[in-house]
């Protein structure tokens, strides 16, 4: 029934060329874009399972899923859907190579480089699925697609996400986890993990860890761990066997626990032994520019990017230098004069004023339009407004008594005889009297005794002035007022 389908056209424009492999829900043929005129490889549905439409359901969700990885080592999907006579199919991406099956029965097991590659491109694919909740649930040796360039493998999955109902009588039973015997679930990402290290031991040694056909024979093998891959093969790296011994560990916690951790162990590896990751391995044998080509697309970018420059600077005339813009609503401020002190001083004398009325006081003082005046010493030089706080141009008396002196007389503060002289105390008691300088020649004056300290009242004189004794002689006493010689009182 495979075999009819070869020659015919499906969705009027897929051509069956010839059988690729069998599928878990049909089979994968060679085909041809009749309308692009192109190849392409085509998936059709087993016309006995077309009947069941959980089956139909589930071939359109697998192709759906494998729809939504994005990843060079899928193979990827460009179209699917159900023609006129109800034959479901998905058309992939064309590749020019055969099944990992085709190339182990045809080699028996292959290069430590080639293994290893094709493990660690299969990892990333099922790692990519994994990150949108797709598990592949049937890896197997038949699901991968491998291409060769030179020495270099590409290999492509496909048939993710596939959940078959029987798939544990199928003959892939032995690369499914224990977890996944008895159920029809696709399990987690840990059983992928499983999987992919029977399908790596297996490129290696030739054979699985644990043959069987069933699940009870499977089980009753698994009770002892596998024969080491060393006893195949003698040029395999020592750092490999635990790789591998993980990998297919039978209890799911004791495996990697992600596909990303499988690969980057993988990864590690191929580095160890090849001295580049296996990005680099893979794609080594892949045409390469020659050194010239990429020294001219060097200076080529360069040249561009001066030329840009060139033009952004001298074309546009565009001044490097950063020029400050002003704020909006911003006044000009320009100096009135050097720095002498005067403004700030006549600006603490004043009363406890707000900013605001500071301002508004300046501005009345000032017309619009004039500088401030003042020279830093004089508030009225130079013919312009006093600043704020100036004394006025000309002294006004504060105002109080006023007493006129006689020219002709004598002042009633300076008598014009005696030694007393009467000196006006200020009213300002709070100015500072700087104290007398220190002579310089304290010798010269040191007989010199302080003068006394005249009282606010003085005294009267012990002598009146033209009773003066004559030179050598005591001074008499004088009587005291209003009274005679023989101490009476006398009334004048």
């Amino acid at each position: 029934m495979i075999d009819e389908l070869i020659g015919k056209t499906v969705a009027d424009k897929y051509r069956i060329d010839s059988l690729l492999c069998e599928t878990s829900l049909g089979a994968l043929y060679r085909g041809w874009n009749t309308l692009m005129d192109k190849p392409v490889t085509v998936k059709i549905l087993s016309p006995a399972l077309a009947i069941d439409a959980r089956l139909v359901d589930q071939f359109m969700a697998e192709a759906k899923n494998t729809a939504r990885i994005a990843n060079e080592n899928v193979l990827n999907v460009t179209d699917f859907g159900t023609d006129s006579r109800s034959i479901g199919y998905t058309v992939y991406e064309d590749i020019d190579g055969e099944t990992l099956r085709s190339l182990l029965d045809r080699e028996g097991n292959i290069s430590l480089p080639l293994a290893l590659s094709i493990a660690k491109r299969s990892a990333d694919a099922l790692a990519a699925a994994h990150d949108k909740g797709v598990i592949h649930g049937q890896l197997s040796p038949e699901r991968i697609l491998v291409a060769m360039e030179g020495e270099t493998a590409l290999a492509k999955l496909f048939d993710i996400g596939s959940k078959t109902v029987g798939r544990a009588k199928s003959s892939g039973i032995q690369y499914l986890a224990p977890e996944a015997y008895s159920n029809e679930t696709a399990g987690d990402a840990r059983s992928d993990v499983y999987s992919l290290g029977v399908i790596l031991y297996e490129m290696l040694t030739g054979t699985v860890p644990f043959e069987g056909r069933s699940a009870a024979v499977l089980v009753d093998r698994q009770s002892e761990p596998p024969p080491p891959i060393s006893t195949f093969r003698t040029d395999l790296p020592r750092d490999l066997e635990p790789i591998i011994l993980t990998a297919t560990a039978i209890y799911p916690d004791r495996r990697y626990q992600t596909m990303a951790a499988f690969a980057e162990d993988l990864d590690v590896l191929l580095a160890s032994l090849y001295g580049k990751s296996s990005s680099a391995a893979v794609a080594s044998d892949r045409p390469r520019r020659n050194i010239w080509q990429t020294a001219f697309i060097v200076l080529f970018g360069i040249s561009v990017l001066a030329v840009a420059l060139i033009y952004a600077t001298s074309g546009k005339k565009t001044d490097p230098t950063v020029q400050l813009q002003a704020e909006a609503g911003s006044f000009p401020v320009q100096p009135i004069g050097p720095a002498t002190g005067a403004q700030e001083e006549s600006l603490a004398k004043l009363p406890s004023m707000t900013d605001a009325e500071i301002m508004a006081t300046a501005n009345m003082a000032q017309p619009p339009g004039t500088l401030p005046g003042g020279d830093g010493y004089n508030a009225w030089a130079n013919g312009g407004a006093p600043p704020p706080g100036a004394p006025p141009a000309q002294y006004v008396s504060p105002g109080g008594q006023y007493y006129t002196i006689d020219p002709n007389t004598g002042s009633p503060f300076m008598p014009s005889e005696g030694g007393v002289v009467l000196v006006p105390v200020p009213v300002n008691t709070n100015t500072a009297v700087k104290p007398s300088p220190t002579p310089k020649n304290p010798g010269a004056n040191a007989a010199v005794k302080p003068s006394p300290i005249p009282d606010s009242t003085p005294k009267p004189l012990a002598v009146p002035p033209g009773d003066k004794p004559a030179a050598g002689q005591p001074a008499k006493p004088t009587p005291a007022a209003g009274k005679g010689k023989n101490g009476k009182r006398t009334d004048n």
